[in-house]
């Protein structure tokens, strides 16, 4: 027990024994530089790691083997464009991250127990920065002799992207790039590339022309563009590359399979980086979790300039040769070989457990479904999953839901299917039959086949006439048709045809003294009215004849038969009424005639 305790004891010196942050402080240098000093308490083993990020601006850098004394996990500094810092402990070392207004160019300086990191205002950094961000990593220095390119190469993106490639002699080459218009400038400070104009519009890109020219130690390539989307410019190791995208498509016009990027959108300028921590930098500014593989080994320099995050996560690991597996909020990136394995292992071993599972036997009720149709839709999918594997081969997929040791046997006389397999393959079976068996709207159709004439008509008609005189002295005042007539009775007030204003001529009642033109109106009914009203109002002078005459002529009809037929919705249905006709129906045969009695039928037919 007690060479125990000293065991204990002894391992503590050597589990404790790290550097430690004492103190941090700050000033600002007299061409208004921004310094940031840590007091160690013993020197760090090597320069520590570091990277930098535009969107939002901050440093990080990474003290291995060192533990956060100073009591502090935030400081405020407000000192030109740095704003705070922030330490974290993790893994054995303690990252420090510079919050920034902007992205700065920085440079550290480890000097025995102290390191200084040294922030530069726009206003003040050399033009070797160019504006971008500047990591004096022992070894990884920022170009500033004249880097000449190459070559430079246009290629065709899967997705019609127009691709620069400009090969260059470092990974840090600085790069400035902006949009005037409907053109593209990317400004190399030193990378000299051959001056030229070339036409690209045959790649059908965005891209239509490439202008290259010479500026200082450098050059300017101006892209000149149509139709162009979103542009981003990022560097692996030793190649730029300026991609420029097509105007997105409508939504439904997409093609299918095109990989989309959602992820909010960061700047990232990298120089020399770990893989590891680059990754751990992107979970971070996610929110996810992230596992590496122990076998996730290399570093890379890229700049990525205003990409989704999750382009630039895909970018990164195709760079190099990774995979990532995500379940939930947990990225797990390894090697794409070690990730192939990983997946055929783990079918295998599922295959596995399948052949080794006990089989279980169900009797499942298809309540509204027919059982033998359930079956075949069961047999069909199982066939085609069995042959859409690699040279034929089994595969195990969602679409299988029979697997090789299962079977099912239909009973009709209970609409039931019979069941063995393991207990995976019977739940996804349940599940399938619990979504296909339901009830089928149905639709009642209903005819009435009838036998109807045809003639019908309604009339109404009317004849109106008036008659009227007057004698004043020897003129005489008439209203009235040329020929008068009277058919309710009376005496005619005046005969107006004789001219001499005269009586006219006694009328017996129920006779009349009709002539075609005696009515004013006269628009009676055709044939014989089935009912007709006569008025007549007589005055000293005036007669007033009035008829009205109605008809109305109606056919016949005799409802034959109303049948009725039930069909499911979207399925069509026959209606079909009538009798069969015999005939007689001749042939010859062997030099015989020969009849056979042959029906036809004359059924009167409606489809719905």
């Amino acid at each position: 027990m007690i060479q125990g305790v000293l065991s204990i004891s002894l391992l503590i010196p050597a589990i404790g024994y790290a550097g430690d942050i004492n103190t941090i402080s700050t000033d600002r240098t007299a061409d208004g530089s921004i310094q940031v000093h840590f007091k160690l308490s013993s020197p760090l083993s090597g320069s520590p790691d570091n990277f930098q990020i535009d969107n939002p601006a901050r440093v990080a850098i990474d003290l291995p083997d060192t533990t956060n004394k100073t009591g502090e996990r935030t400081r405020k500094i407000n000192l030109g464009p740095v704003k705070s810092l922030m330490m974290a402990e993790a893994g054995g070392k303690t990252r420090v991250v510079f919050n920034l207004d902007q992205a700065t160019p920085y440079a550290i300086n480890p000097q025995g127990n102290e390191l200084t990191v040294t922030f530069k205002p726009a206003s003040v950094s050399d033009t070797t920065a160019s504006g971008l961000a500047v990591s004096n990593t022992a070894g990884n220095n920022p170009a500033t002799a004249m880097d000449r390119g190459q070559s430079i190469d246009f290629r065709r993106a899967a997705d019609g992207a127009g691709r620069l490639l400009i090969q260059t002699s470092g990974p840090n080459a600085p790069m400035k790039m902006r949009s005037e218009g409907s053109n593209i400038i990317i400004d190399l400070p030193n990378t000299r590339v051959e001056s030229g104009r070339f036409g690209v519009k045959d790649f059908a890109t965005p891209v239509e022309d490439i202008d290259v020219r010479p500026m200082g130690n450098g050059s300017r390539i101006t892209l000149k563009t149509r139709n162009a989307g979103e542009h981003m410019a990022y560097q692996t190791d030793n190649r730029l590359v300026v991609e420029v995208k097509p105007v997105p498509q409508s939504q439904g016009a997409q093609n299918v399979g095109e990989k989309k990027y959602t992820g909010e959108r960061l700047t990232l300028k990298f120089q020399d980086i770990q893989i590891r921590p680059l990754l751990q930098l992107i979970a971070d500014f996610t929110g996810n979790n992230i596992v590496v593989s122990d076998n996730v080994k290399g570093s890379i320099s890229l700049r990525l300039e205003n990409v989704p995050w999750d382009q630039a996560l895909a970018l990164i690991l195709e760079t190099k040769g990774l995979s990532m597996r995500k379940n939930g909020n947990v990225m797990y990136v390894a090697p794409t070989a070690d990730i192939v394995a990983r997946d055929k292992a783990e079918l295998e071993a599922r295959q596995q457990s399948q052949q080794l599972a006990p089989l279980t036997t169900d009797i499942i009720q298809i309540n509204y479904a027919k059982a033998d149709d359930i079956y075949k839709l069961l047999e069909s999918a199982s066939k085609t999953s069995k042959s859409s594997g690699k040279n034929g081969e089994s595969t195990d997929t969602a679409q299988r839901f029979i697997s090789d040791r299962g079977s099912v046997t239909v009973d009709a006389r209970s609409n039931s299917l019979i069941i063995t397999d393991t207990a995976s393959a019977l739940d996804r079976i349940r599940d399938l039959i619990q979504k296909l068996d339901k009830p089928v709207k149905q639709v009642l159709i209903e005819t009435r086949i009838v036998i109807a004439t045809d003639n019908f008509a309604r009339q109404l008609g009317v004849r109106w006439g008036v008659q009227a005189g007057f004698n004043r002295g020897n003129s005489t005042i008439g209203l009235g048709s040329t020929s008068p007539s009277l058919s309710a009775g009376g005496t005619l007030p005046y005969d107006l045809n004789n001219g001499n204003g005269g009586p006219g001529t006694a009328v017996t009642q129920g006779t009349s003294t009709t002539t075609p033109g005696n009515w004013m109106v006269n628009a009676p009914i055709s044939g014989t009215p089935a009912g007709s009203l006569g008025l007549a109002i007589l005055g000293s002078n005036v007669l007033l004849d009035l008829e009205l005459s109605a008809l109305q002529s109606e056919g016949t009809g005799e409802i034959v038969s109303s049948p009725k037929v039930i069909t499911t919705n979207g399925h069509t249905a026959l209606i079909s009424q009538g009798t069969e006709i015999p005939y007689i129906a001749t042939q010859t045969a062997g030099g015989v005639q020969e009849g056979s009695f042959v029906y036809r039928s004359d059924a009167a037919n409606h489809t719905e």
